[in-house]
């Protein structure tokens, strides 16, 4: 156990200094990980499952092509990587939920012109392999008469989930949800 404490503390001791010393938009490059995950179950030989809900409680479930788990997950690679641009529109705070035992990096803008409102990290530390557990994206597309919001979770080396919400001008909201399974064994 001391040993963990030790590890932990050093952890956030390193990520203490590098919050403060961190560039104006050093962010953590989530859409490059989540290429690799694609490119990962490309090819590996897992089942992939598609999910929609279709009650609460059941589920329409669906086996999917391994060419057609690329097309599934678009959502993820067309989103902006705003580790590679947008110089210094987002601002990264880095913090340890000590309650989840996990580092959190959270990237947000308050430039409303662009897509990427929020991207958070969540890191399991174990140095000197220190594990990504979940990217989370919120997108915004929108214009006067309708917007789509699109909260997207990548959950590493497990699967995906992507909830849309879209708003048309004098109409309810419309909620569609789609996850993606390819190794259900772990945890969230």
């Amino acid at each position: 156990m001391k040993k963990h404490s030790v590890s932990v503390a050093f952890f956030v001791t390193i990520l203490f200094y590098c919050s403060c010393k961190q560039k104006k938009n050093d962010v953590f490059p989530a859409i490059d990980f989540i290429r690799g995950q694609i490119a990962n179950v490309d090819t590996s030989v897992y089942r992939i499952l598609k999910l929609v809900p279709m009650t609460d409680s059941t589920y329409d479930t669906t086996y999917i092509k391994r060419e057609d788990f690329k097309r599934l997950a678009k959502d993820f690679l067309e989103t902006p990587d705003i580790s590679k641009k947008f110089g210094g529109k987002y601002t990264e705070e880095r913090m340890m939920n000590n309650e989840l035992g996990l580092a959190v990096f959270i990237a947000t803008t308050n430039d409303e012109d662009l897509e990427v409102r929020r991207q958070e990290v969540r890191i399991l530390p174990d140095p000197p392999n220190d594990k990504i557990k979940s990217i989370y994206i919120e997108r915004l597309n929108g214009n006067k008469d309708s917007s789509v919001l699109k909260r997207m979770t990548w959950y590493a080396g497990r699967k995906f989930q992507v909830i849309t919400i879209t708003q048309k001008k004098n109409e309810e909201e419309k909620t569609s949800v789609m996850q993606v399974v390819w190794n259900d064994q772990g945890d969230d």
